[in-house]
């Protein structure tokens, strides 16, 4: 089954403060994930200044530049894994998320879900 996670960093964070250390321990955790097969495809987002949301308002799509300023929390990067369950999604997530709190960035949260139906390739 695959599994969708967000990454929520705090809202005051800043690309420069994302250690070294952070950047040195995700290496050879996603070359060991993506070598077993666990991870299927991760990444990082743009700052939600540079996106855009698009609405369905009125029968009409509605266009809006970033940054959205009734965002409370905003997702910073993501990942798909393949796990037998959720249990063994929830073990990745909690390895991903300590090595955040390892690497000086105690106060990230993560999501993750099941994917349902669609591409899943």
């Amino acid at each position: 089954m695959r599994y969708f996670m967000t990454i929520i960093p705090p809202a005051d964070l800043k690309p420069e403060d994302v250690s070294q250390g952070l950047m040195d321990a995700m290496g050879p955790w996603m070359e060991r994930s993506l070598k077993s097969g666990a991870l299927v495809s991760t990444g990082g987002l743009k700052p939600a200044g540079e996106g855009k949301r698009l609405k369905g308002h009125g029968g009409k799509v509605a266009t809006t530049d970033g940054p959205f300023a009734e965002a409370k929390e905003v997702v910073g990067g993501y990942a798909v894994f393949e796990a037998p369950d959720l249990k063994a999604a929830t073990a990745l997530a909690a390895e991903f998320l300590q090595m955040h709190i390892d690497n000086g960035m105690p106060n990230v949260t993560l999501e993750i879900r099941e994917i349902a139906g669609g591409a899943n390739y």
